[in-house]
């Protein structure tokens, strides 16, 4: 199991989609458009598309209610958490304090920067080097692109190789 968990609007569902090739996320340009756990099966993964941390058009007692049910969840089913990240900012405050969340709760977790086909080469590589410095224990870093579909090929690879074949099922 795979969880894509991130900022609201930094692209949980856009990648998704992507992923499965189908549109069977709900897709907004409005922040909080996820608002419960959605699970979607692909062969030998399920995908957990999760309400995103951050600002949404909702109350303070729903947001802490949603963060409760994301921990809940996340703690019992134990699933390899992706955290997606807004590639065209430096790492956010509520993306650091997430990831030690995740940390201190033992559970495996990979950061893919979204959005990488808005990004120069001398952006990549600033953002490279400050996923590297802000996230050293992810199990895998990298760039994607649910537009142009960049960074998906290698994505793919490692599921394939270092996530099916090994401890983290």
């Amino acid at each position: 199991m795979m969880a894509l968990s991130g900022r609201s609007n930094v692209g949980k569902s856009s990648l998704l989609n992507a992923l499965l090739k189908a549109s069977v996320a709900a897709v907004s340009r409005q922040p909080g458009c996820t608002r419960t756990i959605w699970l979607y099966e692909e062969k030998d993964i399920v995908w957990v598309d999760m309400p995103g941390y951050g600002y949404a058009r909702i109350s303070h007692a729903q947001r802490k209610a949603w963060q409760q049910e994301i921990r809940a969840f996340l703690k019992l089913v134990r699933p390899f958490v992706w955290v997606l990240v807004d590639s065209r900012l430096p790492p956010q405050a509520l993306d650091l304090a997430w990831v030690s969340f995740l940390e201190k709760a033992q559970l495996s977790y990979g950061i893919l920067a979204t959005k990488v086909d808005d990004l120069t080469q001398a952006q990549r590589h600033y953002q490279r080097k400050a996923l590297l410095e802000n996230f050293p224990h992810a199990s895998w870093r990298g760039f994607v692109s649910a537009r142009t579909g960049e960074g998906l090929p290698a994505l793919r690879e490692w599921i394939q190789t270092s996530f099916l074949k090994h401890d983290y099922l």
